[in-house]
C-alpha cells in the first residue's frame, strides 16, 4: 500500500539532508511547462525501485495536483510564477526535487473566410498533433471571418485547415511545404517573437576530481544570478560547487559517482539558462576510452535483410503473381548474407558498432493488394506483416543462423538490435484468428474506413490496411501480456541488445512501460537500447522517451529540417541552426535520439540532391513509373557526405541506412529499398563516399566532444556553418561549406588556441593569437581539434 501525502509543509521537506547517490528515482529532466498551460508528469516512468510513499508539498507559485492511481503530477503555473521553480518531493523518505521551467509563448490568430456552403472549419498542425477537432474556428464578432486565437512556441509551425472534413492549406498564406506523404502544409513562422537567449554554460576542463565550466554570455552581457547545480534529482550543497568570476563555475565530483550532473539558472534579466548536462561514471565525465560500450558512442547501421545480400540462394522463394512488381517481391537477402559481411569485416571497416536488423518473423507466402489506390500488390519481404509470433521466416534463415549472426557480431564488438512489430499483425496471424477481441475495428462509428488515418483522434486505433489489423491494447491487457512475452522471448533466445520499435505512437504508453519493466527485470545485466519511430510533434515523440519506456526515437525534427538545405545546391543554414538549439531544449543537450539521412520510409536523399526528384513529389508513384537513375555526379555524393558529417556532430546516434555509404539511389517505398551493392558494383564516387563515411565514423567514436560536447554556434550565414563542440579538455571546430564555390574564412577563435589539427587530413596548423585562415572547398567539411 503506497502512502501519499499532498500539501505537506514546505519546511518539512527542506529539513532533509540530500543524498547524491539516491536510487529511488531515475534523473527527472527539467520539466518545461508552456505559459498559461498545464503539464502532466508520469512519475512512474522514473521509478528505479519500489516506491512506498510519495510526499508532495504545496507550492507558492505552482498549482500541483498528484493523482495516486497513475502516479501523475499535474503542474499549472500561477500568473506570477518565476521562469524557474523547484518542486520538492519526498520519496520513500528521501528528498528529491523537480525543476520546472516556464516557457513563454507567442499569440497568434488563425483566420478563414468561408466560401458559400462551408460550415465547419478547424485548424490543425504539429502544435496539436494534427487533431481534426481540438481547435474549431468561430465567428465571434459576426464579421463573416472565422477565427481562433492560440498560444504557440515562437518557432516555425506547419498547419492546415480542415473544412467540413477535407484538409486544405491556408488560401491566404503563400508559404507552404511538402508534408512528405504527397500533400502540402502551410507554414507559420513565429521565430521573430522569440526572446533573446540567455548565455550558456560550456564544459571547460576536468582535473583532480573537479570539473570547470565557462559561461559564455549573450550579447547583452548578462551573467547568472546564481547557478542551480543538480546531481540526479538533488540540489548540490553550496560547498560542492564554486561560482567563479563572470559566471564561470567549478563543481567538485568527489562525492558523485554515477549519475547526471545538471547546471542551469537564471540570468540578470530573469531568463533561463539552458541545461548543461554531464553524464558522470565512476566519478568522472563519461568518455569512450573507459566506456566504449556506452550507447552514446554507437553508430547504428540499419539494414533490410531481404535487400542486403543473398548468402544462401537455396532459401530464396519469390511470390508468384502477375500483378506483383519485382520491386515489391522477395529478393533473397538473408542472415547468411549478413554473416558473410560480418566475417569479411565490412561493418568493422566502415566503423559500425551496432546493427539494426529489419523484422524477421514469418510473413505471408504471397502478395496482398493494398486497399489504398492505385491498389498495388506487395509482399511481406520487409518483415512488417507478421503471421507468427515466435517463428523466423525461412526466407531469412533459421534460428541457428540468427544466433550465429549475433554471436559473430558480438565477437567483433558489434551489438545487434531487432526491429519488433507490436502495433499490428497480418490477418493470417493466429492472434487475430483466435483472439479477435484483442483488436479494434477497421471501420469508424460513421462507417468510414479507419485506414492510415494519422490524426490525433485515431492515433491508437487506425489500421495500416484492411488486412493489417491493429491491436486494441487499451481494451485488452491480455494482448499486452502476450506481445510483451513474445518480445522477451526474442531478446532472450537470440541474446539481442535491444529493439527498434515500429509505429510507437500507435501503441499506448501502457505497453511500452510494461515491456521495458519486464526487460529490466528479466535481463538486469543487459545494457539494452530501444529506439522508436514516431512521426509527430517533439512533445509527442518525447513523451515516449524516458527511463520507463524507450531510450530514444528518431529525431525527425532534425531530419525534416536538415534534408532540404543539404540537398540544395546552395544551402541556407539559418533555420536548421535554430532547430538544433530548439532540439536540445526538447530532447536534452545529451541524448540517444537517432539521426538519419534516409530511411526505408522516406524519399532517398541522393535522388533529391541529384535533382531527379523533389521532396514534394509522389515518391511511391515514381518508384514504379520513373525511378531515379544511378548518378556519377560527384557533387551529389559530397552533399550526402556533408549531411552525414553534420549528423555525426550533434547529440544522438548516427543511423546509417544501408546503401547511404555508397550513395545508393532510389525514390520512395519500395524504390528506397534497392538491393545493396558491394565491391566492383560500386562506382568510383560511391567508393570515395564509403571511405569518407568510414573516416567520419572513426572520428565520432574517438572524440567524445562530437557525441557529448556542448554546441557553440559561431557562424551560420548562408551556405557556411561554423560551430564548435566542447567536452572539457577537447574542443572540435566543425566547418561545413555547402555551396558550389570555395569559401575563405578568417576569424579569431575564442580562447585563442595555438594549434588546430585537421582530423580528416591529419595535418596541423600553428595559430597566431587564435587566428584561423582556412579555405573550404565546395561541398566539403572540416573537423579541427583545437589545442
Amino acid at each position: 500500500m503506497r502512502k501519499i501525502v499532498i500539501g505537506i509543509p514546505l519546511y518539512f521537506l527542506l529539513s532533509c539532508q540530500p543524498s547524491y547517490q539516491d536510487n529511488t528515482l531515475h534523473p527527472i529532466p527539467t520539466i518545461i511547462v508552456e505559459q498559461g498551460k498545464s503539464a502532466s508528469i508520469d512519475l512512474s516512468v522514473y521509478f528505479a525501485g519500489e516506491v512506498k510513499s510519495i510526499e508532495v508539498p504545496g507550492h507558492p507559485f505552482l498549482d500541483i495536483t498528484f493523482y495516486a492511481h497513475n502516479d501523475s503530477l499535474v503542474i499549472t503555473p500561477q500568473a506570477d510564477a518565476p521562469r524557474l521553480s523547484k518542486i520538492p518531493l519526498t520519496v520513500n523518505g528521501r528528498q528529491e526535487e523537480i525543476l520546472v521551467r516556464i516557457q513563454p509563448l507567442a499569440e497568434h490568430t488563425f483566420s478563414y473566410k468561408p466560401n458559400p456552403g462551408e460550415k465547419h472549419i478547424v485548424v490543425m498542425g504539429g502544435f496539436n498533433d494534427w487533431s481534426r477537432s481540438a481547435l474549431p474556428l468561430e465567428d465571434n464578432d459576426g464579421d463573416g471571418v472565422l477565427e481562433r486565437t492560440v498560444y504557440l512556441k515562437p518557432e516555425r509551425h506547419e498547419y492546415k485547415f480542415v473544412i467540413d472534413g477535407t484538409e486544405k492549406i491556408d488560401p491566404e498564406n503563400p508559404v507552404f511545404i511538402s508534408n512528405n506523404i504527397g500533400g502540402w502544409n502551410s507554414i507559420l513562422d513565429l521565430s521573430d517573437q522569440k526572446e533573446t537567449a540567455a548565455g550558456k554554460y560550456v564544459k571547460k576542463t576536468f582535473s583532480g576530481g573537479k570539473v570547470w565550466f565557462d559561461f559564455i554570455p549573450p550579447k547583452d552581457g548578462s551573467v547568472p544570478v546564481f547557478p542551480y547545480v543538480y546531481f540526479n534529482n538533488t540540489a548540490l550543497h553550496n560547498d560542492a560547487f564554486d561560482p567563479l568570476l563572470d559566471g564561470d563555475l567549478m563543481v567538485n565530483l568527489s562525492k558523485l559517482k554515477n549519475g547526471t550532473l545538471r547546471i542551469t539558472g537564471l540570468d540578470e534579466k530573469g531568463r533561463v539558462i539552458n541545461d548543461n548536462i554531464t553524464l558522470i561514471r565512476n566519478g568522472e565525465p563519461l568518455n569512450p576510452k573507459s566506456h566504449s560500450d556506452n550507447w552514446h558512442f554507437s553508430i547504428l547501421y540499419n539494414l533490410m535483410t531481404d535487400r542486403f545480400l543473398d548468402g544462401n540462394p537455396s532459401n530464396t522463394v519469390k511470390a508468384k503473381n502477375p500483378e506483383l512488381h519485382e520491386k515489391a517481391n522477395w529478393h533473397g537477402g538473408d542472415f547468411a548474407g549478413i554473416i558473410q559481411k560480418l566475417e569479411d569485416g565490412y561493418f568493422s571497416d566502415l566503423g559500425i558498432n551496432a546493427i539494426w536488423i529489419s523484422p524477421v518473423q514469418r510473413q505471408p507466402e504471397q502478395g496482398w493488394v493494398e486497399s489504398i489506390p492505385p491498389h498495388r500488390t506487395y509482399t511481406g519481404y520487409h518483415g512488417y506483416w507478421p503471421i507468427a509470433p515466435r517463428e523466423i521466416d525461412p526466407r531469412f534463415g533459421t534460428e541457428a543462423e540468427l544466433k550465429q549472426l549475433v554471436k559473430i557480431a558480438h565477437s567483433k564488438e558489434i551489438r545487434v538490435i531487432l526491429d519488433f512489430v507490436s502495433n499490428h499483425v497480418h490477418e493470417e496471424h493466429p492472434y487475430f484468428n483466435e483472439h479477435r477481441e484483442w483488436f479494434g475495428d477497421v471501420q469508424l462509428a460513421d462507417g468510414s474506413m479507419n485506414i492510415r488515418n494519422w490524426s490525433e483522434e485515431t492515433r491508437l486505433t487506425t489500421w495500416f490496411d484492411t488486412f493489417i489489423p491493429s491491436f486494441d491494447y487499451l481494451s485488452s491487457p491480455e494482448a499486452i501480456d502476450q506481445v510483451v512475452d513474445d518480445a522477451l522471448w526474442w531478446m532472450g533466445t537470440f541474446n539481442l541488445d535491444g529493439f527498434r520499435q515500429d509505429a510507437v505512437k500507435h501503441v499506448p504508453h501502457a505497453f511500452w512501460k510494461q515491456l521495458t519493466a519486464r526487460m529490466k527485470k528479466d535481463f538486469p545485466m543487459k545494457n539494452f537500447y530501444q529506439i522508436g519511430e514516431t512521426f509527430g510533434s517533439d512533445a509527442l515523440i518525447g513523451s515516449y522517451v524516458n527511463p520507463g519506456e524507450l531510450s530514444a526515437q528518431f529525431n525527425f525534427a532534425i531530419y525534416f529540417n536538415a534534408r532540404n538545405p543539404f540537398a540544395s545546391d546552395e544551402a541556407d543554414f539559418s533555420h536548421i541552426a535554430t532547430i538544433v538549439e530548439n532540439n536540445a531544449l526538447a530532447f536534452g543537450p545529451v541524448n540517444l535520439m537517432g539521426n538519419i539521412t534516409s530511411s526505408h520510409d522516406q524519399m532517398k536523399f541522393m535522388a533529391v540532391a541529384d535533382g531527379q526528384v523533389g521532396w514534394g513529389d509522389n515518391g511511391t508513384e515514381l518508384a514504379f513509373t520513373y525511378p531515379p537513375k544511378p548518378s556519377d555526379n560527384e557533387q551529389t555524393y559530397l552533399k550526402l557526405a556533408n549531411f552525414y558529417a553534420f549528423n555525426l556532430s550533434i547529440p544522438g546516434l548516427p543511423v546509417l541506412y544501408y546503401g547511404e555509404e555508397i550513395g545508393l539511389m532510389g525514390a520512395a517505398d519500395p524504390d528506397n529499398r534497392r538491393p545493396m551493392k558491394f565491391d566492383d558494383e560500386v562506382n568510383m564516387c560511391g567508393q570515395k563516399l564509403r571511405e569518407t563515411f568510414s573516416s567520419l565514423n572513426k572520428l565520432r567514436k574517438e572524440h567524445p566532444a562530437l557525441a557529448m560536447g556542448d554546441y557553440i554556434p559561431i557562424s551560420q550565414e548562408g551556405s557556411v556553418w561554423v560551430f564548435e563542440k566542447r567536452y572539457f579538455d577537447e574542443r572540435i571546430l566543425i566547418i561545413i561549406n555547402h555551396s558550389a564555390s570555395s569559401k575563405t574564412l578568417d576569424f579569431q577563435i575564442e580562447g585563442k588556441p595555438s594549434i588546430a589539427i585537421n582530423l580528416l587530413e591529419e595535418s596541423r596548423e600553428e595559430l597566431v593569437d587564435g587566428m584561423l585562415n582556412h579555405v573550404v572547398a565546395p561541398y566539403t567539411h572540416t573537423f579541427y581539434e583545437l589545442k
